[in-house]
């Protein structure tokens, strides 16, 4: 009896300086607010799958809602606040949010919110945000590109080591894409150069395929990748009209044009952000009682989230597997990648103006 009590007293103690584990809620509200629209096979839809998979997984336990709210900015700060008020365990969003969710997110500290693509501006105990490496995704659509330029084997390319890049706006998280795109394809390619654009607009499709059609009749660009949302999808149409190849982002955009075979077989790949993926982690994890609030992430090809979607035919076999030797080195770390967001301005424009096919 006395080793029991010895040994019952020692277990008690142990039990008492271990941390407690949190036990996650049996049901949960969760609602996505969607800056833009969906339909894209992009940035949004991605995010839709994602709560697609949530409940899918948690069933009962979860309640699942999302809205629409365009392109308008001062809908986002009213939609954060309502969706505080009614008393939702989750609400996620973009990184579109970021100002609104610093405005709204103190208000309401029983909600967690969980913004994807960026990371919160300061700390906020009821906020978990996630920054994408969006200069691996350039990395790899780059590196495809780069091998492309060059190759000699494809009538439609005039191998002119010239290829191109659409983004929806000059700023940090576009120029991410860009960047990495620039690397990789000097990693495979150190003669190429790049014609590129912003559209201004994530929205505006029209004036992304007049710079796409520029960048493909006028400076011979082989290969378009695109990081402009919706407006993306206006490089496709130049690629068509041309005969010349794309590269699409976020999601496996030419799934978008299984009927318009045409076009699907221009897309060489797109880089895949898996967002989906992503926020089905955070909710798992927040259904198992972790503590998110506060933290910021960061996540890539080493997480599983960044990645190429399947290969078109154009993309000889060889190629595929030089360009899976690429992917392995991203994920081991073997691979270095510069990163806008630890680049001043004038470090991002001396790089544009060393490949620039306009002034090169």
């Amino acid at each position: 009896m006395r080793k029991f009590r010895i040994l019952f007293c020692a277990l008690l103690s142990i039990a008492m300086v271990l941390p407690a584990v949190a036990a996650g809620p049996d049901k949960a509200s969760i609602f996505l607010l969607i800056s833009g629209s969906l339909g894209d096979k992009g940035f949004n839809d991605s995010a839709k799958a994602g709560l697609d998979m949530i409940k899918d997984k948690f069933g009962s336990r979860v309640t699942v809602k999302y809205t629409e709210l365009g392109a308008d900015a001062a809908k986002y700060a009213p939609a954060l606040e309502d969706a505080g008020a009614e008393g939702y365990s989750v609400v996620i969003c973009s990184n579109n949010f970021n100002n609104a969710v610093q405005e709204v997110a103190p208000r309401y500290p029983k909600t967690l919110y969980i913004m994807y693509d960026g990371w919160i501006n300061g700390d906020i105990p009821n906020v978990y945000s996630i920054q994408y490496k969006n200069n691996e995704a350039g990395y790899l659509a780059g590196a495809l590109a780069g091998l492309i330029t060059k190759s000699k084997g494809d009538s439609k390319l005039n191998s002119s080591n010239v290829i191109g890049f659409i983004g929806g706006r000059d700023i940090t998280g576009i120029n991410d894409f860009f960047v990495g795109y620039i690397s990789g394809a000097q990693r495979v390619n150190p003669a190429v150069k790049v014609i590129y654009n912003y559209v201004n607009s994530f929205t505006d499709t029209a004036k992304a395929k007049d710079q796409a059609l520029i960048q493909y009749k006028t400076y011979q660009a082989d290969v378009i990748y695109h990081a402009a949302g919706r407006a993306g999808l206006g490089v496709f149409d130049a690629a068509v009209e041309t005969g010349k190849y794309a590269i699409g982002v976020d999601t496996d955009q030419a799934a978008l044009f299984t009927n318009e075979p045409a076009k699907a077989n221009l897309i060489l790949t797109s880089t895949m952000k898996r967002v989906d993926l992503t926020l089905l982690r955070a909710v798992q994890q927040f259904m198992n009682g972790e503590k998110l609030g506060g933290q910021k992430v960061s996540v890539g090809a080493a997480e599983g989230v960044i990645a190429y979607a399947p290969f078109n035919k154009a993309v000889p076999a060889s190629m595929q597997k030089d360009l899976d030797k690429i992917q392995a080195e991203i994920k081991d770390g073997t691979a270095k990648i510069p990163s806008a967001f630890s680049m001043t301005a004038d470090e991002i424009n001396k790089l544009r103006d060393s490949v620039n096919a306009a002034k090169n």
